[in-house]
């Protein structure tokens, strides 16, 4: 349930507001909820996507962090790690041409990133990364990878049943490890839209 965090994270301060916490982690309670995991993935991956989509038209905003190359240069980088769903890579940036980046993942894995792959970012290579930067990647296929940034906008997307009430998904922003903060539920924000026969609403706000 990696992609259900905010909703289990909703779910458990709520019964734990209402039971307190000596009684729900002393005493056990088997909690039922409303959850469709199949509407779950699709809002997760609805709103990653809109979110990166809406990232890369305003451009390459830098590496998370660069450093000097070692064999162990992943060593620190566990904080900068997303859910698995998300299927992106930390890498580092081993070698910069004309025309593409050699890079490096954690797991050993040598890629490369070509330019076709950047042209989202509107610049040269060259202009764009350089020897042991920390970034993400996307494989695209083989040893061929695509290049990644956190969304500086957030969201949230909320499923709701509007004849009974009961909320079937939550995705309260793009990643639960980089941010808990629930763009649905904490996020004093106006809902974007809603139709039947579910109720998406989303909250967008900068993060940074």
């Amino acid at each position: 349930l990696e992609d259900a965090q905010y909703y289990i994270e909703e779910v458990r301060k709520k019964i734990i507001k209402d039971l307190t916490y000596e009684k729900v982690y002393k005493q056990g309670f088997n909690i039922n909820t409303p959850i469709n995991l199949d509407l779950q993935k699709i809002a997760n991956e609805s709103l990653r996507n809109g979110l990166t989509s809406y990232d890369q038209r305003k451009g390459w905003r830098g590496p998370i962090t660069n450093k000097n190359y070692s064999k162990d240069w992943y060593k620190d980088t566990k904080k900068y790690e997303l859910e698995k769903s998300i299927d992106w890579e930390i890498a580092i940036v081993k070698k910069v041409n004309q025309f593409s980046a050699i890079i490096e993942t954690k797991d050993k894995d040598i890629g490369e990133i070509s330019y076709k792959d950047i042209s989202w970012t509107k610049k040269e290579l060259e202009n764009l990364l350089n020897d042991g930067d920390i970034i993400y990647v996307k494989r695209k296929n083989k040893n061929f990878y695509t290049l990644e940034q956190l969304p500086l906008l957030n969201g949230g997307i909320l499923v709701m049943d509007p004849f009974t009430g009961r909320v079937l998904a939550i995705s309260g922003g793009f990643s639960f490890k980089n941010s808990e903060f629930n763009r649905v539920t904490q996020a004093l924000r106006q809902p974007g839209s809603a139709f039947k026969p579910f109720v998406y609403a989303l909250a967008l706000e900068n993060d940074y």
